[in-house]
């Protein structure tokens, strides 16, 4: 086969990288594959058809396209199934430990007196403002915000208590 010229070569390397970009290849990526795939043509320019050059050439270049591609699809499916793997493991794990967190400050709860029980519920559960708990009890509001304080202050012991126990 004789070689293509200088010319013929730069016409062929703009054509292959505009039909690369045209299909999606980012700037970068084509220029490595037409350096890649010109590279290739010479290294087997003695057993390619001369008539079949430039369509060998583009063909090689596709193909390297779509192996990027796959390349990266893969490695993108990879790294979504490994995100989703690990936040299905967090998922869990959370919940795990929200439940267990739940039950051992239920059970601690119920150590409380039951009014100390009912304040503390009525402010922090069900976000009663000190009006609120003091209308619904029938206690005077200095009463509530005392009360709430003492029972805060013994379910933080029982909890402390209950840690040092394990």
């Amino acid at each position: 086969m004789s070689k293509p010229s200088n010319e013929e070569i730069a016409r062929l390397t703009n054509d292959i990288y505009q039909k690369l970009c045209s299909m999606g290849a980012n700037p970068e990526d084509a220029k490595e594959i037409v350096q890649e795939t010109l590279y290739r043509g010479f290294l087997n320019i003695d057993g390619i058809n001369s008539n079949a050059f430039k369509s060998w050439l583009y063909k090689v270049s596709i193909n390297q396209y779509y192996d990027l591609c796959r390349k990266s699809n893969r490695h993108r499916i990879i790294e979504l199934e490994d995100y989703l793997l690990i936040s299905e493991e967090n998922q869990v794990e959370d919940t795990l430990i929200k439940q267990e967190t739940k039950e051992e400050y239920e059970r601690v709860l119920h150590k409380l007196k039951p009014l100390d029980r009912e304040l503390i519920k009525m402010k922090y559960e069900d976000e009663f403002s000190y009006k609120e708990i003091s209308e619904y009890l029938n206690l005077k509001e200095s009463n509530v915000k005392t009360y709430l304080y003492r029972a805060r202050k013994k379910l933080s012991q029982l909890i402390r208590r209950d840690n040092n126990e394990k």
